[in-house]
């Protein structure tokens, strides 16, 4: 298990290493001279130097500048990095490279992450090539335009890439389309291994072979290892301050969980172990997640429980549609509140139920049984796009 202090043993590693090399470039140029004595006074470092020195300890993600100009490919690299570390190391990349076109990318990266979308389209309009092109549309979908026939034009212009694919796929996942999801998942699963393994959580299938091939690729390091506990719960949790990692983290362990306002599956299992204490639900936080699978299923089951039958039908009528398979398990009620355990931890003791019936009706004529669905999760597919698909899209700020 990777703990914080061997993150900061690591980062204090690479300093030392980045010094050693100045200190011997230095030497080269005649400007740091080997320390005879102990009463020789300190050498003068050229403004270069610590210029370096202070970048170095700024930069707290582990990224690379070439690598970074996607927040896609930054989680690629480091998706355990929070939201202020990834800014703080695009700042400081922003300040450091000579490449204009990746200054303008960074200033858009920065820009999107801090809320500020429209703007962070300009930036990307600047830009050039596959990467701000894929940016830029992005930026336009979460400031809520359709970027329809443009996605389209992206898609046939760069068909090798994998970009088009992922703004395909994120706007189905916005969108909540089911059927939209698992087609743009069959495309990516034959490019990737650690999308193979996402659309083989996705479809509730995921095996140890298929988590090998994705640790073998070397990318979302955390993210795979917090899917392979979903896997085998024997595993360890990856623990980092990380929203999307320690929601889950807590889920898995059954213990309360803690999240920013703006995380879908956060604020459903905050609201649904209120329900189940016996307090109200703050309507207003889980609303703006309805048009997400889970967050039409929470309002229905939340519907059924306060003798709203009317409400719980459309709600519960749409989440079917949406996820076109599901099936329904059981279990004799043992509080008052039915379908809200699923939110909070993982099921326990449910038996599958062999009755092709919709969820109300199977409701209805069950009296006395607590109920669970299992369905196709799109969290799975909304854990690769982390912290910042959530934020930016989700967050009453905006």
């Amino acid at each position: 298990m990777t703990s914080g202090f061997e993150n900061e043993d690591d980062k204090l590693r690479n300093l030392m290493k980045l010094k050693e090399e100045l200190e011997k470039d230095l030497k080269k140029k005649g400007l740091l001279k080997e320390k005879k004595t102990d009463k020789q006074k300190p050498s003068t470092v050229d403004e270069e130097t610590i210029k370096k020195l202070r970048e170095s300890i700024v930069t707290t993600a582990h990224l690379s500048e070439d690598k970074s100009l996607t927040l896609y490919d930054i989680n690629f690299q480091d998706y355990d990095a929070s939201i202020d570390d990834v800014l703080k190391t695009l700042k400081t990349f922003m300040m450091r490279v000579t490449n204009i076109n990746w200054k303008i990318i960074y200033e858009g990266l920065i820009r999107l992450l801090e809320g500020s979308i429209s703007k962070a389209k300009e930036s990307f309009q600047q830009a050039s090539g596959v990467e701000a092109n894929y940016n830029r549309l992005l930026s336009a979908m979460y400031n809520g335009e359709d970027i329809s026939q443009e996605a389209i034009t992206f898609l046939k212009n760069n068909p090798e890439q994998i970009y088009p694919l992922l703004l395909l796929l994120e706007r189905e996942l916005l969108k909540g389309t089911g059927d939209g999801i698992e087609k743009i998942l069959t495309l990516l699963a034959r490019k990737s291994s650690i999308w193979n393994l996402v659309y083989e959580m996705y479809l509730n299938k995921a095996t140890e072979e298929t988590l090998n091939a994705a640790v073998r690729e070397k990318g979302f390091a955390t993210l795979v290892v917090l899917l392979g506990v979903y896997i085998d719960s024997n595993r360890d949790y990856p623990i980092q301050n990380h929203t999307c990692l320690n929601v889950h983290k807590a889920y898995l362990r059954g213990e309360t969980i803690t999240a920013p306002e703006w995380c879908v599956f956060g604020q459903l299992a905050i609201e649904a172990r209120k329900f189940l204490a016996g307090y109200q639900v703050d309507l207003n936080k889980i609303r703006k997640f309805e048009k997400t699978p889970e967050g039409k299923l929470f309002l229905g089951m939340f519907y059924y429980n306060m003798k709203n039958r009317t409400i719980t039908e459309q709600y519960l009528k749409a989440f079917e549609g949406q996820v076109s398979e599901y099936k329904i398990y059981a279990k004799p009620l043992k509080q008052s509140k039915i379908g809200m355990e699923q939110f909070i931890h993982l099921p326990r003791d449910f038996q599958p139920v062999n009755e092709s019936k919709g969820i109300l009706e199977f409701i209805e004529k069950n009296p006395g049984y607590d109920i669970y669905i299992s369905f196709r999760s799109t969290e799975f597919v909304r854990l690769v796009f982390s912290e910042e698909h959530c934020k930016i899209n989700y967050s009453s700020k905006r």
